[in-house]
């Protein structure tokens, strides 16, 4: 220990007694120089939260509310009259208009996008439900650029589908400031939320993202 206890136990000890009764003789400079001590760390780590509080004055006050798990479900009998969370999956037939073409699911645009040839862009947009079309593209050659354009198409393709269906955004904003973990087994686990290192959970980032979007574009000026 290097001075650590040393201030703390000259303060311990009364003047005209030995530190630990073999060291020095304590003073009442020796205890005003063990006070100074104490003074200098408690200013120093004031000046740290001060510096932190400039810093990450962004950062939340309030508790945040529960994270949010978007399961992967299937309706045998079609989907749920009443709409709930469920319209954030990709395959929710919720049509999109995008890069010039109509989509009838976020998961159609995405495939169709993805693929080389048009005439596999057609059939994929066209394939009568968004697992089908997400097989059709599975199949289907993808564009040699994909890799580098995936995550602005599906950004895209969501700020699209939100922004062009007012009812399906205020289930989204409802979410509030959660942390939204997408998952399922039809998903790659770069886009899912899977319990290993495997899992990179994009659709829960972009959805976030997409959310935040809806709120600054719903309270900013112009």
């Amino acid at each position: 220990m290097d001075r650590q206890d040393r201030p703390l136990r000259i303060l311990l000890t009364d003047v005209g007694i030995a530190v630990d009764g073999d060291g020095p003789v304590v003073t009442s400079d020796m205890h005003t120089d063990a006070l100074d001590y104490f003074n200098r760390g408690d200013e120093g780590v004031a000046r740290e939260q001060e510096r932190c509080a400039v810093r990450h004055a962004d950062d939340p006050v309030a508790v945040g509310q529960a994270a949010f798990t978007s399961h992967e479900t299937v309706y045998p009998r079609g989907w749920p009259e009443t709409l709930g969370l469920f319209v954030l999956r990709n395959e929710f037939p919720a049509p999109v208009v995008f890069a010039g073409e109509t989509y009838p699911s976020v998961l159609h645009g995405y495939w169709a996008l993805s693929a080389a040839d048009p005439c596999d862009h057609d059939r994929i947009r066209d394939a009568p439900s968004g697992q089908e079309a997400h097989d059709r593209g599975g199949r289907a050659q993808r564009r040699a650029d994909w890799p580098r354009m995936r995550l602005a198409v599906m950004g895209g393709l969501l700020e699209a589908k939100f922004s062009q269906h007012p009812d399906l955004a205020d289930i989204l904003l409802s979410t509030g400031d959660s942390v939204i973990s997408y998952t399922g087994l039809s998903d790659s686990p770069f886009w899912r939320d899977v319990s290993d290192r495997r899992g990179r959970n994009w659709m829960g980032r972009l959805l976030e993202l997409t959310r935040s979007g809806l709120v600054a574009r719903q309270t900013l000026p112009g």
